[in-house]
């Protein structure tokens, strides 16, 4: 599906799924090489930068949060791709299943055609950047979405509830590495854009590429903030989880060690003989093997309390 936008002198292109008839509007209105058409056929692997005579060819991934947006359904993929072909008079974003943060711009763009918001001299490149802002804006909300189940977290972990807080760890770990992994190598391709895009935009468009940079860097620093604050609550939760299981192990060495005696002692007075020491054919012999136990009984538990085991 392709949809055009037309804004002053500039036209903005998104193309969602591509289709063979959207590849041959683009190589017969914007003469986009060959190469990249085909590259649109399918995602790419990874984030990358090329470079044409007559424009820019960009691959970027974004991660999907299922926490951050409530999504029920198991996505079977941790992020999407968008492709950006930026000219001197055209912008053309491809990508391969909707994209909120690109359809909130299109809305915006369509409102403010008539307003002076964006600058006199308006090209592919600045387009670019109020897109891709939009973008790392998007991801700060969900960033800001895990912070606050992190926060709940932290509640639950110190209100004795550590074994159920274990999977709600482990899916917000997935949805801050599905971000790390799909950001990582932004910074690397952004910088290799300032470099490319000078020469087609001048120089004054290095200011809006250190503007991108920034969103990005503000963007990782959230992920960083919430990967530290995954790690110390997870070492919390670990600990006070190892602290009742040694409880809990304690408690039942300790049981053993009382009783153990007492199981040996009534294994001996169990064998069948007609004569036994203290029971035996002795009168009230049950009664003097119940004052032996209770006495072994009160002995371990001495031993136990003078060693503070208990």
């Amino acid at each position: 599906m392709l949809k055009q936008i037309r804004f002053r002198d500039i036209t903005w292109i998104d193309v969602e799924s591509p289709t063979k008839a959207d590849l041959d509007t683009l190589a017969k209105d914007y003469d986009v090489h060959p190469l990249v058409l085909e590259e649109l056929v399918k995602p790419s692997p990874r984030s990358k930068l090329d470079v044409y005579t007559n424009f820019l060819y960009l691959v970027l991934h974004f991660p999907l949060c299922q926490i951050c947006y409530a999504r029920e359904e198991n996505l079977n993929r941790d992020s999407q791709e968008v492709d950006f072909i930026i000219g001197k008079k055209f912008l053309i974003t491809a990508h391969y299943e909707p994209v909120n943060a690109l359809n909130d711009f299109g809305k915006i763009l369509e409102s403010e055609m008539t307003l002076k918001r964006y600058p006199p001299e308006l090209h592919g490149g600045v387009l670019f950047y109020h897109i891709i802002r939009e973008l790392y804006v998007s991801l700060e909300l969900g960033l800001n979405a895990i912070n606050d189940r992190l926060r709940e977290v932290e509640k639950k972990v110190f209100s004795q509830q550590q074994r159920e807080m274990v999977y709600t760890l482990a899916n917000i770990n997935r949805d801050l590495m599905d971000f790390r992994w799909a950001l990582k190598s932004h910074k690397e391709v952004l910088e290799s854009v300032e470099l490319a895009a000078e020469e087609m935009f001048g120089t004054t468009f290095r200011f809006y590429l250190r503007s991108i940079i920034g969103e990005y860097q503000r963007t990782w620093t959230l992920i960083r903030s919430n990967r530290q604050t995954f790690l110390d609550l997870r070492e919390t939760n670990d600990s006070l989880l190892s602290i009742k299981t040694n409880e809990t192990m304690k408690v039942l060495t300790v049981v053993a060690f009382i009783f153990l005696p007492l199981t040996i002692l009534s294994q001996m007075l169990s064998i069948n003989t007609s004569w036994f020491p203290i029971v035996g054919t002795q009168p009230y012999g049950f009664f003097r093997m119940a004052v032996l136990m209770a006495v072994v009984v009160a002995v371990m538990y001495w031993i136990a309390k003078r060693k503070k085991w208990i």
